[in-house]
């Protein structure tokens, strides 16, 4: 049994699609589990393609989906769909998601809707007897008892990480995380931050000391025109979790 993870995907559904043809993950069988970490649309052409495609994989059982904040204004958006949130829509590319759901037939768009609804915040798992926590920012508890004050589900989606951080500076409970797997923060911040440099140019996956960020800047793969830098260094990335390997695409 192997555990992959992979975040912030935001439209590059042929970046997905290629990447779950490397890793083959057996979640159909049942013997391997699949966690993506939520923003699944915004900045990519293909960001409804990318719903519908894990929206189908999500069937699975052994497949966990995560909200995460880009999935959260696209929710407050549904909320409220005859005013547009310019910072969504604009300054976070969300027309790249917007423009073809109004095109959708009701069925497709009232489906859509209450997966991203549904989704959940954070799920735990054992690899090899350690616990871990998959979220797409920063842990959340589900707000039991004094938690609420530091574990909310805006910071869920939010929280900026330093490289140092560590998400479970607040938590005193029982149990004994080996590290949060997060998304969110593109990880080449990360690596200028600690000193620690990349393998190479391109981005890597960042495993620090209490955490390890998988958001290796798909959402700048098509913006070459705008950030060349950040799109040459731009790539997908998912992590086995039980022997650390990468993969990337």
């Amino acid at each position: 049994m192997a555990t992959y993870l992979l975040s912030d995907i935001h439209g590059a559904y042929e970046r997905l699609t290629g990447l779950l043809d490397m890793i083959k993950p057996d979640i159909e069988g049942g013997t391997d589990e699949l966690y993506i970490l939520g923003d699944y649309g915004d900045w990519g052409e293909k960001s409804i393609e990318t719903f519908r495609f894990v929206m189908e994989l999500d069937k699975s059982p052994h497949v966990h989906c995560i909200k995460g904040n880009h999935d959260l204004m696209f929710e407050e958006q549904l909320r409220n769909p005859g005013l547009l949130d310019p910072n969504w829509y604009y300054a976070n590319m969300g027309m790249k998601t917007w423009d073809k759901y109004i095109g959708l037939k009701e069925k497709e768009r009232l489906e859509i809707g209450e997966w991203i609804r549904d989704l959940k915040y954070s799920f735990e798992f054992e690899a090899d007897g350690e616990l871990y926590m998959a979220a797409h920012a920063y842990p959340y508890f589900g707000n039991r008892g004094n938690l609420g004050y530091f574990y909310t589900t805006h910071d869920a989606v939010w929280m900026r990480l330093g490289w140092d951080s560590d998400p479970f500076r607040d938590y005193h409970g029982r149990k004994k995380y080996r590290a949060l797997i997060c998304g969110h923060t593109i990880t080449r911040g990360y690596y200028r931050d600690s000193g620690l440099k990349q393998a190479h140019d391109h981005n890597c996956i960042y495993k620090g000391p209490h955490f390890i960020g998988i958001d290796c800047g798909a959402k700048c793969i098509e913006y070459g025109h705008l950030w060349k830098d950040e799109a040459r260094a731009a790539r997908l990335a998912a992590l086995r979790i039980e022997d650390m390997k990468e993969f990337y695409v």
